[in-house]
This record gives C-alpha cells, structure tokens and sequence, in this order.
C-alpha cells in the first residue's frame, strides 16, 4: 500500500489521539512484521517498506515515540490503551500492526475507517464477492473461514466429496483471488469421468447430463439408478444391469417376469409349471427374494392345519390342478369307510366330513347334535316302563323326562311341584302319603293325614261359610298347609 503526502494543518495533541481509530471489522493486516527474523513493534517502521511516512499532522510531542537521543531510536517501553484513548478497540493482528500503517499524512483515518476493510485492503477478487470482508476473512488473518456453510448457500451447495475439493478445481482463478461464477453442470468438471465410463458405456446410452440421477457425491461408485418404473427389491437389487439389460440395451426393456424367468419356469418340475398350465405371472407364488418356499394363493381352498403342509401332489394327482374337487369325500373317502368308531359307513353319517372333523387332526372330532331329534322318550322310554317309584307309566306321568330328571342321572330326580303346599312340614314326605292312587296322581288326598273322623273336623269347621269336608275345599283354604 502506498501512502502521498498532503500538507495538513496541526492540530491539538488530544484532537489528534481522538482521531486514533482503526478500520471497523474486517480491516486485516500481517500480525506481526519481521524482517531479517526480528519482530518489528506497532511503534517502530519496517525499513523494506521504504521511508518513514511524513509527520506533519502527527502530534508534537516527539517523546511519545522516539527515545531522544536520535529520531531513529524508539521508545521501547512505548504503551497506548488504544480503546481507553480513543474508544476503538484492536482485535486481532490488528493489535501488533505498526501503528503508522494506519496512521500517516494521507489524510484523516477516519477517512480510511469509513470505506470499510477497502479503506486500507486492496479487494483481489475485483470487487466480484461485494464489499463485507468479514464474510469470509477475520481480524486473525487472511485465511478464509466456514466456507463450505457460506457455499452451501448458493446454487450448488458443497456435500460430500465435493466438500473436500480444492476450490480451483471449479474456480479456475481461486489462487488468486477469482471466483468468477462457474457452470454447475456435472459434466463441466466430470467430462473425464463421463469418457472412462463404460459399464455400462454411458455416451452411447446418451447419459450425458444429469449425473445427480444416478450418482450421489460421496463417491462415483455404487451408483444408483432410480428404478421406479421396474423397483429392485430382494434379489434383483444384486443382480448386474446386463443382465436384464442385454446388450446395454436400456430403453423398451419388458418388465414381466417371463422375459428373463423362462427357463425357470420350463425348468421347474416339483410340479411342473407347463405341464400344469401355470400361468407366466411368477409373481402370484414367488418372491424377488428367493425362487424356493413358493406361497400361492389357495383362496378357492384355504389350506389350513394339516393341509399347510402337504405336498401339492397330495391332492393335485398326476400334476393336473385344474378341476380338482373341494370336498372332503374326494380325498378321505378311504379314512371315511375305515372308521369303525363308529362305522361312519354303516351309521349312515354323511361325507361332510369338516361338521365333526377339523383339518388339523382326524381324532377328537366334535359332533354337534344340534340336528338330533327332540324328545327323551325315543331313547329312554324302557327306562320310563320300568320305573315304579312312583309307576310313571300307571301314575300317567308325561314323557317329557328333562321336567324332573337331569342328564347325569337317573336317580335323586326332582319333581317341580306346582303347588305350594310342599314346603314346610309336608317338604320330606313320601308322594304316595298325599296320593293315595299310584295311578293317578292328579288326584291326592288331605283327610287321610287331617281328622281322620268327619264328625270332628265338622265341629272345628261350624262357623266357616261354605265348608265341605272334601280334600279340594280343605287345599282352598290352606294351601300352604297352615292352619
């Protein structure tokens, strides 16, 4: 930086201290001068930058700096707390640079001070990054910081690989200074990449642009192709490009499974697929993941239980699966004639086998009898004949047997009376004490208990109006068996 002379009038000591201001943030400068190894302070001059600036407008008082004993001798005990005499503050490598690199008859610093870091630092890059240093550059010194967040703020931020590239890579002049706008256009900088790359060879596909579609910038390679009109999953993911792509024949490629299975399907026999007439679309039993543990969908037969498991020629005879019956009888008609326990042939038991068995096992089936035929008396009418206690069949006793017996026994059966007079004292007694007529026991009898003599009971029944000395009038009036 050169420095002209311009006659100045002097002005007072303490007006020329206030005017002692550096340039605001961002004004950089060497943090420390040296020649021939020796460290030059703020107060002296470096002799390489040739004379000693005028000192026209510099203060009178010579002893602030020099020693006395000559002008070449410098004080070198010379202190000055630039923020307590002036109110700025030097950060920095501002702090050890001579003081009269700012402070020189060109003319006011405060001059210099308003235009910023160009009041003092030529801008190398031509006025092309604007006029805030401090952007890029600190008061430590002139390397650029952060700037790999600053780009990533611009058209084309830096991620990956591309992070860690020199930046004249793209910026041809960025050595000294140049960061003239560039092409962000992959091939501008990848055009080398783009002639090495032939697996497959990308200029004869005419993938010239847009490498982004396939590559990321971490690395060039793994490229992934974005292969949304046919998704790679399970094992196509590994498969080579070639292989379905022969050729390098990447356009009109079928996306059906019969283009590049068909040996597979011709060559499968357990069953075979074209003998079976099994339709080309793989896709309904296998998986991208493995030819092996076929799953096809048996919604016309659910296989549930056993039936998981068994092998398809279990049912499908011969490999003929079209036609093949659903019902039980076609399968297990010999498990049906075989039964014994009970002879399900000689019982008559229809082949609708699934109303007691399930398809996980043939033992512990579950009859519903729900279509049995009601009423007790067709299997337990002998044991109705039979019984005396009372006779059921002379007492005229219906043969609803459930009214009083239970299905866990016979004995200990439990008569709903429906009348009251069975609680209290006549609660334990014998059924015949009442009914006299084994054979009729709609008819019973009080008197043969109550008053044995008619006499009697007429005399204890005088003053009661309507009174007949018959069992129906005597249960009228106590039918709870009271008094």
């Amino acid at each position: 930086m050169s420095f002209s002379r311009h006659a100045r009038t002097p002005m007072p000591r303490h007006h020329a201290f206030v005017l002692l201001i550096t340039v605001v943030l961002g004004v950089l400068a060497c943090a420390v001068t040296q020649r021939a190894g020796e460290v030059v302070p703020p107060q002296s001059w470096r002799e390489s930058r040739g004379p000693v600036v005028p000192h026209d407008t510099f203060p009178r008082d010579c002893s602030i700096c020099h020693a006395g004993s000559n002008w070449q001798a410098i004080r070198a005990d010379f202190k000055f707390d630039h923020l307590a005499e002036t109110g700025v503050a030097l950060e920095g490598a501002h702090q050890a640079a001579e003081c009269l690199r700012c402070h020189n008859d060109r003319g006011p610093v405060t001059a210099f001070a308003a235009r910023g870091c160009a009041g003092c630092h030529d801008d190398e890059h031509r006025g092309k990054l604007g006029k805030n240093c401090v952007d890029c550059h600190t008061q430590t010194n002139w390397l650029p910081v952060e700037q790999v967040a600053r780009h990533n703020r611009t058209r084309f931020p830096l991620v990956g690989a591309h992070a860690a590239t020199a930046c004249f890579r793209c910026h041809p002049g960025a050595q000294v200074g140049n960061f003239d706008r560039t092409d962000i256009q992959c091939v501008t900088c990848h055009a080398d990449d783009l002639a090495q790359a032939t697996s497959p060879d990308h200029q004869a596909q005419g993938w010239t642009s847009n490498c982004d579609r396939c590559h990321i910038p971490t690395t060039w390679a793994g490229a992934g192709f974005n292969h949304s009109t046919f998704p790679l999953t399970g094992a196509h993911q590994t498969v080579a490009c070639t292989t379905c792509h022969v050729g390098n024949v990447f356009a009109g490629t079928p996306s059906d499974c019969r283009s590049c299975h068909l040996d597979d399907y011709n060559g499968t026999t357990d069953p075979n697929h074209a003998a079976a007439g099994f339709p080309t679309t793989c896709q309904q039993c296998h998986s991208t993941s493995s030819w092996r543990n076929a799953t096809f969908n048996h919604s016309s037969f659910p296989l549930t239980g056993a039936h998981v498991a068994l092998d398809c020629a279990a049912c499908h005879a011969g490999n003929v699966f079209r036609g093949t019956p659903s019902n039980c009888a076609a399968c297990h008609i010999d498990d049906y004639n075989g039964t014994n326990d009970p002879d399900h042939a000689a019982a008559g038991f229809p082949t609708t086998c699934q109303q007691c068995h399930n398809t996980v096992s043939w033992r512990n089936a579950n009859f519903s009898h729900a279509g049995i035929r009601s009423g007790c008396v067709q299997c337990h009418l002998a044991d109705y004949n039979s019984t005396n206690d009372p006779n059921h069949s002379a007492a005229g006793f219906p043969t609803n047997c459930e009214a009083c017996h239970t299905t866990r026994s016979w004995d200990g059966a439990k008569f709903n009376h429906p009348f009251p007079i069975t609680s209290g004292a006549h609660s334990n007694i014998a059924c015949a004490q009442c009914h006299l007529n084994p054979g009729n026991f709609r008819s019973f009898s009080c008197t043969s208990c109550h008053e044995h003599n008619q006499n009697d009971t007429d005399n204890d029944h005088d003053r009661v109006g309507g009174y007949v000395y018959q069992s129906q009038a005597c249960y009228a009036c106590h039918p709870n068996g009271s008094h």
